[in-house]
């Protein structure tokens, strides 16, 4: 009886120090899942709404401090620039992350496709203001420099 009880004592002892090594391979290094989130571009949107047949989708997914970044855009004419502001729907507000300058002159033609796809480093700062609902993208003509079409980015699962 004496020699189960040694065993049984051992054997706990053993599987104890065993649970109390620092093996976290594979728990901690496991990455957090992507969080994406998606903006409906219009014309519609614009504080002052724009008419226009110009449409659009905007994609970002943040992956830990950076974002990747995607615009769609369908019958758009001289599109020259793009970007995430800070703000609530129906307001305006300054610049927090550049997406998109052209990089020649505008053509005056409709354009439809992809407008850009990348990726960026952001502050922990901006990432805040994503998750909080508090961002948009805008996307700036030549006819409209302050913006044609714009969509508020909001989580998408």
């Amino acid at each position: 009886m004496r020699g189960r009880l040694m065993f049984g004592v051992g054997t706990l002892a053993a599987v104890l120090a065993a649970g109390s090594c620092k093996d976290d391979v594979g728990l901690t290094s496991i990455p957090p899942a992507p969080e994406r989130y998606i903006a409906f571009l219009s014309g519609a949107n614009e504080p002052t709404p724009i008419t226009t047949a110009a449409q659009g989708l905007a994609t970002v997914t943040v992956n830990g401090d950076s974002i990747h970044y995607r615009i769609e855009l369908s019958n758009i004419d001289s599109a020259f620039l793009a970007h995430i502001h800070h703000g609530a729907v129906g307001t305006s507000s300054g610049v927090i992350v550049p997406l998109y300058v052209s990089p020649r002159p505008s053509t005056g033609l409709a354009f439809s496709g992809l407008l850009v796809d990348s990726t960026v480093v952001v502050t922990a700062a901006i990432l805040s203001q994503i998750r909080a609902d508090t961002t948009y993208v805008n996307v700036h003509t030549k006819v409209n420099a302050g913006g044609e079409i714009r969509g508020q980015l909001f989580r998408f699962q």
